[in-house]
């Protein structure tokens, strides 16, 4: 089955994403409301939890498979849950995708400084790519036969 998966950090980046899944989506770019994106403590990566007066940007991908979401799953970790939310793209479309969730019980994990991809780039792409792509890849690699 194909499923819809909007990524709102780390994951909004093709390589990031082709490193994780062995594969690139096709993807436009969307907006979940009602969710605010913050830093995880220690951490260049964000989470986003529930807040009415907030909207996070990301990118809406098509096509990933249910393999591919366990995989996912493997490469968020216990950090995060995978809920089922409305999101929306440019063209005023809605539509529900998969989107990983700080849990509640992992709140505390979250600064309360917003996450903004452009700085990450800038400051955390490097040292992200070593060591929690590629330096994690045993949790999740035998999933895509590497």
């Amino acid at each position: 089955m194909a499923n819809r998966l909007f990524c709102y950090g780390t994951l909004q980046i093709a390589v990031v994403m082709k490193a994780v899944t062995g594969r690139t989506y096709p993807g436009v770019k969307a907006r979940l409301p009602g969710y605010a994106i913050y830093r995880v403590k220690g951490a260049d990566y964000p989470g986003v939890i529930d807040s009415p007066d907030h909207e996070t940007v990301g990118m809406l991908y098509r096509g990933i498979t249910d393999e591919k979401l366990k995989i996912l799953d493997l490469f968020e970790g216990e950090l995060y849950e995978r809920r089922l939310l409305e999101v929306n793209t440019a063209d005023s479309k809605s539509y529900h995708a998969w989107v990983y969730v700080i849990s509640l019980k992992n709140r505390t994990y979250l600064t309360q400084e917003s996450w903004h991809l452009k700085t990450f780039m800038e400051k955390g792409f490097d040292t992200f790519m070593k060591y929690y792509v590629n330096g994690r890849k045993e949790i999740y690699a035998k999933k895509i036969g590497k």
